[in-house]
């Protein structure tokens, strides 16, 4: 951790330090490491899948303002409201990064997803 506090800019140390905790502090660990690294796609993603579906929905919402081109993102939301069985939700994502892609120039056809 004294690493992290010379360096808390790097991903490496992030994941070093994460990988030695349990789920609990892994969670804590990753919040901040969002914070402090806001262009990792692999924290984001890993934060959202150890939290609740709530919380998981506001991490992924976060992590598309930082990562608006980073079609993991869009697709990880998808994927967990498709596991709440919220079919009609996962096409309006889906619309929706499209749009965002388009609007960011990083198209992906629809086809892609």
């Amino acid at each position: 951790r004294k690493a992290l506090e010379a360096n808390p800019n790097s991903v490496t140390l992030w994941k070093a330090a994460i990988d030695l905790e349990d789920a609990d502090d892994a969670k804590i660990l990753l919040s901040v490491a969002v914070e402090k690294v806001p262009h990792s796609v692999e924290m984001w993603l890993a934060l959202a899948r150890l939290e609740t579906y709530e919380n998981a929905r506001k991490v992924l919402n976060q992590a598309r303002k930082h990562l608006p081109t980073e079609r993991a993102v869009w697709i990880a939301a998808a994927k967990l409201e498709e596991s709440q069985n919220h079919g009609d939700v996962v096409d309006r994502i889906v619309d929706k990064a499209v749009r965002s892609l388009d609007k960011h120039d990083a198209v992906v056809m629809r086809a892609q997803w």
